[in-house]
């Protein structure tokens, strides 16, 4: 059914449905982050080893993602969303049980599927939902319900983690989802329109092989140096496969994912400052509780309260610039976010164990004002400059490029942290300290280089038809 032909009414709870689960598998993703040192513990891990979990996450979902365009022209919106939910809810039980790290890494990855079938679908339906004029506004309304999830979720998790054991997450996670499974067989329906569409296996075996290498090889760096063929080797052979990628959609006649959309200039602009907004977050949400917990000492609480202040600075300030794009376009948000981010990060350089944890809490808060003002107009400006019929492959390439550019962060972020933290003679919370003030000084660095673009680059407002 056309969304045209849908009630006030069913349009509004198909919009909180898909917002919901959206919020649900962001608030599971974060939640494990203050648990980290307590997972590693048990499992006797490393910072790099255990960012698989956020890791395989995110290429699970980068995999995923390309394959929403054929999806959503293959499949109803509402067939997508419960196999979506369905899929989490599996992989969050699986988790709770897990008795190994490689079988809750497992566990992670079939949650995964569901979130990688759901954050391009929510989208998609919130730009039907809303008219043109109004997309800043639908980017804003996401932004601002999918930001409270990092919110809430590390000082929830870290309480979790002080009082209880870190499996409790996943039982606390498990029900929620089963309620929203019920919403959505209740309440979805389909408003995307199905069409002649072909699922490339070997462009989905290109992407998975491609992605995946890369930060395997990058994840290596850590265990092996720079100079190893487990280092060297993945990474060629995952560029390789990558631009393998790119030439073969250039060529299909129904692309999986489409590859003509860069040559909308505006698009390509948005997209790069989407792919610094995701290393730039999910990689500061992830240092910083290194930096409470093996530095200073903290507990996991208080180290979730440092992030609780300044991520629901970030739901608000991302609604906020959604209104601000639709009145006055990026340019100006996007002029003061960088900047923002830029001096944040810089400051962060010059922390260290007796840094007093309102000065954390500040700045990071700072941060994610920053983060806000330039999270919503990336993608409006990416999304605006396409086409309606352009949509569903945008979405699906913007979303892409995201979960690539996050798992990609904090991959070589904390390789960078474990390389001086393990170094021998070198005291673990001294070389911890070492190595997120490298880490940071490379964000501001490209926190800098984003700012840069933005001056040298002339924004307009495009409206296809």
């Amino acid at each position: 059914m056309s969304i045209k032909n849908q009630s006030p009414m069913r349009k509004k709870m198909m919009v909180v449905t898909v917002l919901s689960a959206s919020f649900l598998f962001l608030f599971n993703q974060f939640l494990l982050i203050t648990a980290f040192p307590t997972i590693m513990n048990e499992f006797t891990i490393n910072a790099t080893q255990v960012q698989w979990l956020t890791t395989s996450f995110l290429l699970t979902t980068t995999v995923m993602i390309p394959m929403m365009g054929y999806l959503m022209n293959r499949f109803t919106a509402r067939a997508l969303t419960i196999t979506a939910l369905a899929s989490f809810a599996v992989g969050t039980f699986l988790a709770a049980i897990a008795p190994s790290f490689s079988l809750l890494v497992v566990a992670r990855v079939i949650q995964a599927i569901g979130a990688g079938m759901m954050l391009p679908l929510v989208q998609t339906v919130l730009l039907l939902v809303y008219p043109y004029e109004k997309r800043g506004y639908a980017m804003g309304l996401m932004a601002l319900v999918l930001n409270v999830a990092p919110a809430i979720g590390p000082p929830i998790a870290g309480y979790i983690v002080d009082v209880m054991d870190w499996r409790f997450l996943f039982w606390l996670v498990l029900p929620l989802s089963l309620v929203i499974f019920a919403l959505g067989i209740v309440f979805m329906q389909n408003v995307t329109e199905q069409k002649e569409a072909k699922l490339d296996l070997v462009s989905l075996v290109f992407i998975a092989f491609g992605f995946s290498s890369v930060i395997l090889g990058l994840s290596n760096i850590s265990i092996v140096g720079f100079i190893h063929i487990t280092v060297i080797g993945p990474l060629v052979l995952g560029l390789m496969a990558i631009t393998v990628l790119i030439w073969r959609q250039l060529r299909l006649k129904i692309p999986m994912l489409e590859m003509r959309l860069f040559r909308k200039t505006l698009f390509v602009y948005g997209v790069i400052l989407s792919f610094v907004i995701s290393v730039l977050l999910l990689s500061t949400e992830t240092l910083l509780p290194l930096l409470a917990q093996d530095v200073q000492g903290r507990s996991a609480f208080s180290s979730g309260m440092i992030l609780l202040p300044g991520t629901l600075l970030l739901a608000v300030t991302a609604f906020v610039s959604g209104r601000l794009f639709d009145l006055y376009g990026a340019r100006l948000l996007n002029i003061g976010g960088y900047a923002l981010l830029t001096l944040t990060l810089g400051a962060f350089v010059f922390v260290d164990e007796s840094t007093n944890i309102l000065i954390l809490i500040v700045c990071f808060s700072l941060f994610m004002s920053g983060i806000g003002l330039t999270m919503t107009p990336a993608t409006a400006i990416a999304m605006n400059a396409l086409e309606q019929s352009e949509l569903a492959h945008g979405t699906a390439i913007v979303n892409t490029i995201k979960q690539f550019g996050a798992a990609f962060g904090v991959t070589v972020l904390t390789t960078i942290v474990s390389l001086q933290a393990n170094q021998p003679h070198v005291d673990y919370a001294e070389g911890t300290l070492t190595g997120l003030k490298l880490a940071f000084g490379a964000m501001a660095i490209a926190a800098l280089l984003a700012w840069i673009l933005v001056l040298v680059t002339k924004e307009k407002k495009e409206n296809p038809s």
